[in-house]
């Protein structure tokens, strides 16, 4: 039986003839797939694809492939197991699982014809074990890909080096665009921070709608409630005067009070969800626009105080407003 791979040179059976080990300093990303793929697998088999990656890391897998045997899906099983309509027992599957303090925790299972949605680690290794059951009647199983990745899958503003995960958005760069969760629309990882920073000009906000909302946690959205949270500011630290958001948000909408605002996404140790999408702009700030017309239509010698005042008793307005 051929065990179908994508890069033979970097991979090697160490428990059993299907397990394969995945290095980020061999390949950065690649492709693997259930044993002979796309022909159908046999039943009883157990195997591990293990990911190692380096540093800030983080293992992105996304199948784009994936059809298990499952006994609902067998007319002649289903009077039998009612149950296994919502369940993965009894059933071929693959299981994610990633390192949480050391221990090894489970993610999910995948199971049946749904292609599950991308996954991404909280860390830079992850494993996913695949098992077949001994009365499988095997399928063609799936195919996936697997990318070691630094950018937490966000690919718009300008990542921080300095930081695990920070991304800059200058309206100066571009005065809209859009920006999300790691690893959207697939599921965020856990033990995540990342930090959205925008920078307006002088006479101008930024408005940012969020158009999917859905953070595992509930009200007060903290250490309280367990809870992952999107935390908005005006500031570098917490912004008093605003809330901590979770749960499933409808509408959201947020305009900066300067030309300063961040965003921030947390998750904890212990659930997933599939995050947020959200799109931003930058936009002139009404009254520094009638202030600018007003000014350009006076004549410069009907003020009693020097130009160069004037134009600093706007910016002093602008910075306590």
């Amino acid at each position: 039986m051929s065990f179908a791979i994508s890069s033979t040179r970097q991979l090697k059976s160490y428990r059993s003839p299907c397990d394969r080990l995945f290095r980020s300093d061999v390949d950065k990303n690649g492709t693997f797939t259930s044993p002979g793929y796309p022909a159908a697998y046999s039943p009883s088999m157990n195997c591990n694809y293990e990911f190692r990656g380096h540093g800030r890391e983080r293992v992105q897998i996304i199948f784009t492939d994936f059809v298990l045997h499952h006994p609902h899906d067998d007319p002649s099983e289903k009077p039998h197991h009612p149950w296994l309509r919502q369940s993965c027992d009894g059933a071929d599957r693959v299981t994610a699982f990633i390192s949480v303090g050391g221990n090894k925790e489970k993610i999910d299972d995948f199971c049946g014809s749904g292609t599950p949605r991308e996954l991404m680690s909280n860390s830079a290794v992850m494993s996913l074990h695949f098992h077949s059951t001994a009365v499988s009647r095997g399928s063609r199983g799936f195919k996936a890909r697997y990318s070691f990745v630094s950018n937490f899958g966000i690919t718009t503003g300008e990542q921080i080096s300095s930081s695990p995960c920070a991304f800059r958005f200058n309206s100066t760069t571009s005065t809209n665009g859009t920006f999300w969760s790691p690893n959207f629309p697939g599921f965020y990882p856990r033990d995540t921070e990342c930090h959205y920073f925008f920078h307006a000009q002088v006479g101008e906000r930024v408005k940012i709608v969020f158009s999917y909302f859905d953070i595992e946690g509930m009200v007060p959205c903290g250490l309280t409630s367990a809870s992952d949270f999107v935390e908005v500011s005006n500031f570098m630290t917490v912004d008093r005067k605003l809330p901590r958001y979770c749960g499933l948000q409808k509408d959201l909408k947020m305009e900066s009070d300067g030309a300063f605002f961040r965003v921030t996404f947390k998750s904890n140790d212990r659930f997933d969800g599939t995050g947020f999408y959200a799109s931003y702009q930058f936009t002139p700030v009404a009254d520094a626009v009638t202030i600018t017309r007003r000014r350009s239509s006076s004549p410069a010698s009907s003020s009693p105080y020097p130009a160069g005042c004037i134009l600093l008793f706007y910016v002093l307005a602008y910075l306590i407003s």
